[in-house]
């Protein structure tokens, strides 16, 4: 009788065969194929846990097949926390909860958690713009000492709902972008006015408010850079690259989901910096990509990727904006960075035969 296969499951939000990222998924399969491991993409809410299997989809002769497989041994986890994700969370948690399964990372579970992480080391602290939960009077007492503030939902992802607020007289100018992502702008009268409208956009979510910083050109289009960090097949931290994401100029935000465009870092800073600047940033760049994984995961549990978005001021200062657990790699298509595109399709296969072959000492 033949040994069992190893396998990998991407574990993310399925709708009966519909399920995003299609193409990713299915480099991944062929890379896993190649190193021995049967990769399917699944959904938590699909498992048996009486039977242990699950109803998935293997990409196989140019289709995506529906079949039942067994427990995987490893999961990738891609499922993006949002809104409906407290449909998947049990199922998650159970899984997670397995002894006989091993997940690569566990995913980051909001901003906040995050901020209060990364403030507890020396040397990331600089890097972090002050952040506290929103409130009417937090948001006040922002805007008093710096004349203008961002608030950001805690779990929002792509953009949404990041909203520049700017104290002018007895007015207060109010951008960004909506929960159809789309830009928006306005002006409200008085503190009143204010508080109407942020009872309304933020009826639901749960939001953070820090200082606003001018991460913009000299123009005043917005950008921030994207480094890819990823577990590599020997267990370690590695950069797979970074680029820059470039905002359409009627927007406070960067981000590709919003309309935004790529290009390259290097190019990019030295258009809008003096050599000394530029040198200085991407040292601080380099500095971020290589503690802060390093940090977080030390503070959070396994990782195996994150996707770090730094802003850039227009003084040259580094500021880490976010980090993302489940990061995209649409990014470096766009810049025309092969290398990197390959390493960030193929390093969770090659990290998850690195945990495998340290699970049962080689298959």
């Amino acid at each position: 009788m033949p040994a069992k296969q190893h396998s990998l499951g991407i574990m993310t939000r399925c709708q009966g065969a519909y399920f995003v990222d299609k193409g990713f998924y299915r480099k991944l399969t062929m890379y896993g194929r190649k190193k021995g491991l049967r990769v399917f993409v699944f959904s938590p809410r699909n498992v048996n846990f009486d039977a242990r299997t699950v109803r998935g989809f293997e990409y196989r002769q140019g289709t995506w097949e529906s079949r039942v497989f067994p427990l995987p041994d490893l999961i990738y986890d891609r499922c993006f926390v949002g809104p409906s994700y407290r449909h998947y969370k049990p199922f998650v948690e159970r899984l997670q909860n397995d002894p006989a399964i091993t997940f690569l990372g566990h995913g980051l579970s909001g901003k906040w958690q995050v901020h209060k992480m990364l403030i507890q080391s020396p040397k990331l602290a600089p890097y972090l713009p002050r952040t506290e939960l929103f409130s009417l009077s937090t948001l006040r007492e922002t805007l008093r000492t710096h004349g203008a503030a961002v608030i950001k939902p805690i779990a929002g992802t792509h953009g949404i709902g990041v909203t520049r607020i700017k104290a002018m007289n007895d007015r207060y100018e109010i951008a960004g972008r909506n929960r159809k992502n789309q830009p928006f702008r306005r002006l409200v009268k008085g503190q009143a006015g204010l508080a109407t409208f942020l009872r309304s956009f933020t009826t639901g979510r749960k939001f953070l408010v820090q200082p606003y910083l001018n991460l913009h050109t000299p123009a005043g289009v917005p950008f921030d850079v994207r480094v890819l960090v990823q577990k590599n097949g020997d267990g370690a931290w590695e950069t797979t690259g970074a680029a820059v994401r470039v905002g359409d100029k009627r927007s406070i935000t960067s981000n590709l989901h919003g309309g935004g465009k790529a290009v390259p870092l290097s190019p990019f800073l030295s258009r809008h910096f003096s050599p000394e600047i530029k040198s200085r940033i991407e040292q601080q760049v380099s500095l971020l990509a290589n503690e802060l994984p390093v940090f977080l995961e030390q503070s959070h549990g396994r990782l195996v990727e994150l996707g770090i978005d730094l802003g850039i001021d227009t003084d040259g200062n580094v500021w880490v904006i976010e980090v993302n657990s489940r990061p995209g790699r649409t990014v470096f298509r766009k810049i025309g960075d092969p290398q990197a595109r390959l390493h960030s399709i193929t390093q969770p296969v090659r990290y998850a035969h690195y945990l495998m072959q340290a699970r049962v000492g080689g298959y």
